[in-house]
Protein backbone atom coordinates (compact mmCIF):
# COMPACT_ATOMS: atom_id res chain seq x y z
CA UNK A 1 0.00 0.00 0.00
CA UNK A 2 1.19 3.20 -0.99
CA UNK A 3 2.60 5.92 1.81
CA UNK A 4 1.31 9.89 2.41
CA UNK A 5 4.66 11.82 1.17
CA UNK A 6 3.37 15.28 1.05
CA UNK A 7 -0.25 16.66 2.33
CA UNK A 8 -1.36 17.18 -0.84
CA UNK A 9 -1.96 13.63 -1.78
CA UNK A 10 -4.02 12.92 0.95
CA UNK A 11 -7.74 12.29 0.33
CA UNK A 12 -10.05 12.54 3.04
CA UNK A 13 -13.95 11.94 3.41
CA UNK A 14 -15.78 12.28 6.94
CA UNK A 15 -18.80 11.77 8.21
CA UNK A 16 -19.49 14.72 8.74
CA UNK A 17 -17.47 17.33 7.76
CA UNK A 18 -18.85 20.67 6.98
CA UNK A 19 -22.42 20.01 7.21
CA UNK A 20 -22.90 20.23 11.07
CA UNK A 21 -21.51 24.06 10.90
CA UNK A 22 -24.94 25.89 12.03
CA UNK A 23 -25.26 23.56 15.34
CA UNK A 24 -21.70 22.56 16.27
CA UNK A 25 -18.65 24.34 14.07
CA UNK A 26 -16.30 21.69 15.49
CA UNK A 27 -16.17 19.25 12.45
CA UNK A 28 -16.05 22.87 10.04
CA UNK A 29 -12.93 24.11 12.27
CA UNK A 30 -11.36 21.47 11.89
CA UNK A 31 -11.24 20.23 8.06
CA UNK A 32 -11.15 24.18 7.08
CA UNK A 33 -7.51 23.87 8.31
CA UNK A 34 -6.59 21.09 6.93
CA UNK A 35 -7.93 22.18 3.55
CA UNK A 36 -5.44 25.19 4.11
CA UNK A 37 -3.06 22.69 4.59
CA UNK A 38 -2.89 21.47 1.41
CA UNK A 39 -5.14 17.96 1.64
CA UNK A 40 -8.47 17.05 -0.16
CA UNK A 41 -11.60 16.77 2.51
CA UNK A 42 -15.06 15.78 1.14
CA UNK A 43 -18.47 15.50 2.97
CA UNK A 44 -19.73 11.97 3.44
CA UNK A 45 -22.04 10.51 0.96
CA UNK A 46 -22.44 6.52 -0.06
CA UNK A 47 -21.99 6.93 -3.97
CA UNK A 48 -18.42 8.84 -3.20
CA UNK A 49 -17.27 5.93 -1.26
CA UNK A 50 -18.21 3.84 -3.99
CA UNK A 51 -16.90 5.81 -6.64
CA UNK A 52 -13.88 7.93 -5.32
CA UNK A 53 -10.60 6.50 -3.85
CA UNK A 54 -10.09 8.37 -0.54
CA UNK A 55 -7.00 7.87 2.13
CA UNK A 56 -9.37 7.89 5.27
CA UNK A 57 -12.64 7.90 5.98
CA UNK A 58 -12.71 9.67 9.32
CA UNK A 59 -16.19 9.34 11.36
CA UNK A 60 -17.69 11.33 14.17
CA UNK A 61 -21.08 10.57 16.22
CA UNK A 62 -21.41 7.91 13.98
CA UNK A 63 -23.78 5.45 16.38
CA UNK A 64 -25.70 8.61 17.48
CA UNK A 65 -26.60 9.47 13.61
CA UNK A 66 -27.61 6.06 12.46
CA UNK A 67 -29.25 4.56 14.96
CA UNK A 68 -31.51 7.91 15.32
CA UNK A 69 -34.31 7.01 13.58
CA UNK A 70 -37.71 6.03 15.15
CA UNK A 71 -38.04 3.36 12.90
CA UNK A 72 -36.27 -0.23 14.11
CA UNK A 73 -35.87 -1.48 10.50
CA UNK A 74 -34.88 1.54 8.90
CA UNK A 75 -32.45 1.47 11.90
CA UNK A 76 -31.21 -2.07 11.05
CA UNK A 77 -30.82 -1.40 7.17
CA UNK A 78 -28.39 1.74 8.03
CA UNK A 79 -26.67 0.19 10.56
CA UNK A 80 -25.88 -2.48 8.11
CA UNK A 81 -25.41 -0.61 4.89
CA UNK A 82 -22.71 1.73 7.15
CA UNK A 83 -20.44 -1.14 8.31
CA UNK A 84 -20.85 -2.64 4.35
CA UNK A 85 -19.39 0.19 3.11
CA UNK A 86 -16.64 0.13 5.40
CA UNK A 87 -15.60 -3.24 4.46
CA UNK A 88 -15.84 -2.09 0.80
CA UNK A 89 -13.50 0.97 1.76
CA UNK A 90 -11.31 -0.71 3.48
CA UNK A 91 -10.92 -3.63 0.95
CA UNK A 92 -9.18 -0.65 -1.08
CA UNK A 93 -6.97 0.72 1.01
CA UNK A 94 -9.00 3.10 2.76
CA UNK A 95 -8.41 3.90 6.90
CA UNK A 96 -10.63 3.86 8.85
CA UNK A 97 -10.87 6.93 11.93
CA UNK A 98 -13.07 7.11 14.61
CA UNK A 99 -13.48 10.27 16.90
CA UNK A 100 -14.68 9.67 20.20
CA UNK A 101 -16.52 12.06 21.17
CA UNK A 102 -18.97 10.95 24.16
CA UNK A 103 -18.61 8.14 27.08
CA UNK A 104 -21.70 7.01 25.92
CA UNK A 105 -23.81 7.95 22.68
CA UNK A 106 -27.00 10.11 24.04
CA UNK A 107 -30.45 9.86 23.90
CA UNK A 108 -30.65 6.73 21.63
CA UNK A 109 -33.75 5.23 20.44
CA UNK A 110 -32.87 1.55 20.14
CA UNK A 111 -30.45 0.52 22.50
CA UNK A 112 -29.90 -3.71 21.16
CA UNK A 113 -28.90 -1.99 17.36
CA UNK A 114 -26.96 1.02 18.86
CA UNK A 115 -24.73 -1.75 21.14
CA UNK A 116 -24.38 -3.89 18.42
CA UNK A 117 -23.30 -1.48 15.62
CA UNK A 118 -20.77 0.02 17.93
CA UNK A 119 -18.88 -2.96 18.39
CA UNK A 120 -19.08 -4.30 14.92
CA UNK A 121 -18.04 -0.79 14.52
CA UNK A 122 -15.44 -0.49 16.69
CA UNK A 123 -13.51 -4.07 15.25
CA UNK A 124 -13.30 -2.47 11.68
CA UNK A 125 -11.33 0.94 12.64
CA UNK A 126 -7.82 1.48 12.09
CA UNK A 127 -7.07 3.91 14.99
CA UNK A 128 -8.87 6.50 16.92
CA UNK A 129 -8.86 10.00 18.06
CA UNK A 130 -10.10 10.61 22.07
CA UNK A 131 -10.26 14.34 22.84
CA UNK A 132 -8.59 13.66 26.38
CA UNK A 133 -6.47 11.28 27.58
CA UNK A 134 -9.56 10.59 30.43
CA UNK A 135 -11.67 9.52 26.99
CA UNK A 136 -8.94 7.22 26.01
CA UNK A 137 -8.78 5.54 29.30
CA UNK A 138 -12.72 5.25 29.69
CA UNK A 139 -12.74 3.79 25.92
CA UNK A 140 -10.78 1.35 26.25
CA UNK A 141 -12.62 0.07 29.24
CA UNK A 142 -15.89 0.37 27.58
CA UNK A 143 -14.42 -1.37 24.43
CA UNK A 144 -11.72 -3.67 25.07
CA UNK A 145 -10.84 -3.75 20.98
CA UNK A 146 -9.66 -0.35 21.17
CA UNK A 147 -6.43 -1.42 23.21
CA UNK A 148 -4.91 -2.85 20.48
CA UNK A 149 -5.47 0.27 17.94
CA UNK A 150 -3.50 3.11 17.52
CA UNK A 151 -5.46 6.03 19.35
CA UNK A 152 -4.23 9.89 19.05
CA UNK A 153 -4.96 12.48 21.82
CA UNK A 154 -6.22 15.73 19.84
CA UNK A 155 -8.72 18.17 22.22
CA UNK A 156 -11.27 20.35 21.49
CA UNK A 157 -10.24 23.48 20.01
CA UNK A 158 -11.46 26.94 21.08
CA UNK A 159 -14.09 29.19 19.41
CA UNK A 160 -12.06 32.47 19.78
CA UNK A 161 -12.00 33.12 16.16
CA UNK A 162 -15.73 31.30 14.73
CA UNK A 163 -17.85 33.79 16.74
CA UNK A 164 -18.68 37.66 16.47
CA UNK A 165 -17.42 39.24 19.41
CA UNK A 166 -17.39 43.20 19.38
CA UNK A 167 -20.43 43.81 21.98
CA UNK A 168 -19.98 45.60 24.90
CA UNK A 169 -21.13 43.61 28.34
CA UNK A 170 -23.33 46.66 29.04
CA UNK A 171 -25.08 46.35 25.63
CA UNK A 172 -25.41 42.51 25.60
CA UNK A 173 -27.28 42.70 29.24
CA UNK A 174 -29.48 45.70 27.58
CA UNK A 175 -29.78 43.80 24.72
CA UNK A 176 -31.54 40.69 26.91
CA UNK A 177 -32.86 43.19 29.63
CA UNK A 178 -30.93 42.40 32.35
CA UNK A 179 -31.19 44.75 35.13
CA UNK A 180 -28.31 46.48 36.11
CA UNK A 181 -28.03 45.40 40.01
CA UNK A 182 -28.33 41.75 38.43
CA UNK A 183 -25.80 39.75 37.53
CA UNK A 184 -26.41 36.68 35.15
CA UNK A 185 -25.79 32.79 35.27
CA UNK A 186 -26.28 31.37 32.26
CA UNK A 187 -26.74 28.02 30.20
CA UNK A 188 -25.91 27.67 26.90
CA UNK A 189 -26.07 24.66 24.03
CA UNK A 190 -28.77 22.55 22.71
CA UNK A 191 -30.92 21.01 25.38
CA UNK A 192 -31.12 17.21 26.18
CA UNK A 193 -32.29 14.98 28.95
CA UNK A 194 -28.71 14.57 29.84
CA UNK A 195 -27.84 18.25 30.82
CA UNK A 196 -29.92 18.66 33.35
CA UNK A 197 -31.74 22.03 32.82
CA UNK A 198 -34.90 21.07 34.85
CA UNK A 199 -33.30 20.49 37.68
CA UNK A 200 -30.64 23.54 37.47
CA UNK A 201 -33.82 25.68 37.70
CA UNK A 202 -35.47 23.84 40.76
CA UNK A 203 -31.89 24.27 42.79
CA UNK A 204 -31.70 27.79 41.78
CA UNK A 205 -35.05 28.62 42.56
CA UNK A 206 -34.63 26.71 46.18
CA UNK A 207 -31.75 28.82 46.49
CA UNK A 208 -33.34 32.21 45.27
CA UNK A 209 -29.62 33.88 44.79
CA UNK A 210 -30.21 37.77 45.82
CA UNK A 211 -29.46 39.88 42.53
CA UNK A 212 -29.31 37.15 40.14
CA UNK A 213 -31.13 36.09 37.12
CA UNK A 214 -31.08 32.22 35.54
CA UNK A 215 -30.63 32.74 31.83
CA UNK A 216 -31.63 29.34 29.85
CA UNK A 217 -30.79 29.74 26.15
CA UNK A 218 -30.92 26.92 23.37
CA UNK A 219 -32.69 24.71 21.18
CA UNK A 220 -34.83 22.28 22.39
CA UNK A 221 -33.49 18.18 21.54
CA UNK A 222 -36.66 16.59 23.00
CA UNK A 223 -40.39 17.86 23.07
CA UNK A 224 -40.96 16.97 26.64
CA UNK A 225 -38.05 18.79 28.16
CA UNK A 226 -40.10 22.50 27.10
CA UNK A 227 -43.02 21.17 29.78
CA UNK A 228 -40.57 20.21 32.28
CA UNK A 229 -38.16 23.43 31.63
CA UNK A 230 -42.05 25.61 31.81
CA UNK A 231 -43.36 23.46 34.80
CA UNK A 232 -39.59 23.80 36.95
CA UNK A 233 -39.78 27.82 35.85
CA UNK A 234 -42.99 28.37 36.88
CA UNK A 235 -43.21 32.09 35.11
CA UNK A 236 -40.47 33.19 37.88
CA UNK A 237 -39.14 36.20 36.69
CA UNK A 238 -35.66 35.38 37.34
CA UNK A 239 -35.36 32.88 35.24
CA UNK A 240 -35.33 34.02 31.75
CA UNK A 241 -35.91 31.34 28.30
CA UNK A 242 -34.44 31.43 25.17
CA UNK A 243 -35.94 27.84 24.07
CA UNK A 244 -34.75 28.29 20.52
CA UNK A 245 -31.67 28.08 17.43
CA UNK A 246 -29.53 31.33 18.50
CA UNK A 247 -27.95 32.04 15.65
CA UNK A 248 -23.96 32.53 15.41
CA UNK A 249 -24.34 36.17 15.57
CA UNK A 250 -26.35 36.27 18.86
CA UNK A 251 -24.16 33.97 20.81
CA UNK A 252 -22.30 36.72 21.79
CA UNK A 253 -25.02 38.60 23.64
CA UNK A 254 -25.60 35.34 26.18
CA UNK A 255 -21.77 35.02 27.49
CA UNK A 256 -21.02 38.72 27.23
CA UNK A 257 -23.48 39.42 29.58
CA UNK A 258 -22.98 36.23 31.87
CA UNK A 259 -21.25 36.74 34.76
CA UNK A 260 -20.90 32.35 35.04
CA UNK A 261 -21.47 29.88 32.68
CA UNK A 262 -22.99 26.92 34.41
CA UNK A 263 -23.20 23.13 33.39
CA UNK A 264 -25.38 21.08 35.69
CA UNK A 265 -24.72 17.98 33.35
CA UNK A 266 -25.69 14.64 34.91
CA UNK A 267 -23.30 12.94 31.94
CA UNK A 268 -20.29 14.40 30.64
CA UNK A 269 -16.70 13.55 29.04
CA UNK A 270 -16.16 16.24 26.78
CA UNK A 271 -17.73 19.58 25.98
CA UNK A 272 -17.97 22.06 23.61
CA UNK A 273 -19.79 24.58 25.86
CA UNK A 274 -16.93 24.61 28.13
CA UNK A 275 -14.73 25.66 25.33
CA UNK A 276 -17.19 27.98 23.95
CA UNK A 277 -17.49 29.80 27.40
CA UNK A 278 -13.55 30.07 27.83
CA UNK A 279 -13.28 31.64 24.56
CA UNK A 280 -15.44 34.59 25.52
CA UNK A 281 -13.40 35.06 28.85
CA UNK A 282 -16.11 33.41 30.91
CA UNK A 283 -15.81 31.16 34.21
CA UNK A 284 -17.43 27.99 34.66
CA UNK A 285 -19.16 25.82 37.46
CA UNK A 286 -19.24 22.26 35.76
CA UNK A 287 -19.30 18.47 37.83
CA UNK A 288 -15.88 16.84 38.33
CA UNK A 289 -16.36 14.15 35.56
CA UNK A 290 -14.78 13.31 32.28
CA UNK A 291 -12.14 15.72 31.23
CA UNK A 292 -13.36 18.75 33.26
CA UNK A 293 -10.58 17.96 35.23
CA UNK A 294 -8.02 17.80 32.62
CA UNK A 295 -9.53 21.17 30.82
CA UNK A 296 -9.67 22.73 34.22
CA UNK A 297 -5.40 21.85 34.95
CA UNK A 298 -5.02 23.62 31.72
CA UNK A 299 -6.65 26.80 32.00
CA UNK A 300 -6.42 27.20 35.92
CA UNK A 301 -8.95 27.27 39.17
CA UNK A 302 -8.96 30.93 37.99
CA UNK A 303 -11.71 29.75 35.08
CA UNK A 304 -13.29 26.48 35.83
CA UNK A 305 -14.59 25.16 39.65
CA UNK A 306 -15.64 22.32 39.45
CA UNK A 307 -18.01 20.04 42.18
CA UNK A 308 -18.77 16.35 42.89
CA UNK A 309 -22.36 14.82 42.79
CA UNK A 310 -25.36 16.25 41.68
CA UNK A 311 -25.45 19.85 41.81
CA UNK A 312 -26.94 21.32 44.92
CA UNK A 313 -28.34 24.96 46.26
CA UNK A 314 -24.65 24.55 48.60
CA UNK A 315 -22.22 24.06 45.35
CA UNK A 316 -24.33 26.31 43.68
CA UNK A 317 -24.05 29.01 45.87
CA UNK A 318 -20.41 28.29 46.87
CA UNK A 319 -19.80 28.37 42.71
CA UNK A 320 -21.66 31.80 42.63
CA UNK A 321 -19.56 33.44 45.53
CA UNK A 322 -16.56 31.83 43.55
CA UNK A 323 -17.52 33.77 40.18
CA UNK A 324 -17.81 36.84 42.49
CA UNK A 325 -13.78 36.42 42.99
CA UNK A 326 -12.90 36.23 39.81
CA UNK A 327 -11.94 39.24 38.20
CA UNK A 328 -8.54 38.33 36.08
CA UNK A 329 -8.05 40.55 33.27
CA UNK A 330 -6.26 38.20 31.43
CA UNK A 331 -8.12 35.50 29.26
CA UNK A 332 -7.72 31.67 29.84
CA UNK A 333 -4.61 30.06 27.93
CA UNK A 334 -5.99 28.58 24.81
CA UNK A 335 -2.75 28.46 22.31
CA UNK A 336 -2.85 24.55 22.96
CA UNK A 337 -5.99 24.67 21.92
CA UNK A 338 -6.11 26.48 18.56
CA UNK A 339 -7.27 24.45 15.21
CA UNK A 340 -3.92 24.98 12.86
CA UNK A 341 -2.52 22.50 15.49
CA UNK A 342 -4.82 20.43 15.84
CA UNK A 343 -5.60 19.70 12.64
CA UNK A 344 -2.10 19.26 11.79
CA UNK A 345 -2.35 16.27 14.83
CA UNK A 346 -4.89 14.39 13.34
CA UNK A 347 -2.81 14.71 10.22
CA UNK A 348 -0.12 13.15 11.40
CA UNK A 349 -2.28 10.62 12.83
CA UNK A 350 -3.33 9.78 9.76
CA UNK A 351 0.19 9.10 8.79
CA UNK A 352 0.94 6.99 11.40
CA UNK A 353 -2.74 4.63 10.45
CA UNK A 354 -0.88 4.21 7.20
CA UNK A 355 2.34 2.70 7.36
Amino acid sequence: MARFVLNKNMKIIAYPAFKTKYKNPYNWLLYTNMLQQGVIVEEFSPNKLLSKKYDIFHLHWVVETIVRHPNPFIVWIRAISMLILIDWVKSTGTRIIWTMHDETPHSILHLQVADWFQKEFVKRIDGYISLSTTGKTIAEQMLLPLKNKPCSIVPHGHYRDFYPNQITESQARKELNIPDNCKMLLFFGYIETYKNVPHLINVFRELAPSNWILVIAGKLERDHLKTEILSASENDYRIKLFLDYIPDNLVQLYFKAAELVILPFKEILNSGSALLALSFDRPILAPYLGSMPELQSQVGKDWMKLYTGELTTKTLNEGLIWSRQQKSHKSPSLDKLDWDILSKKSLDFYRLTNR
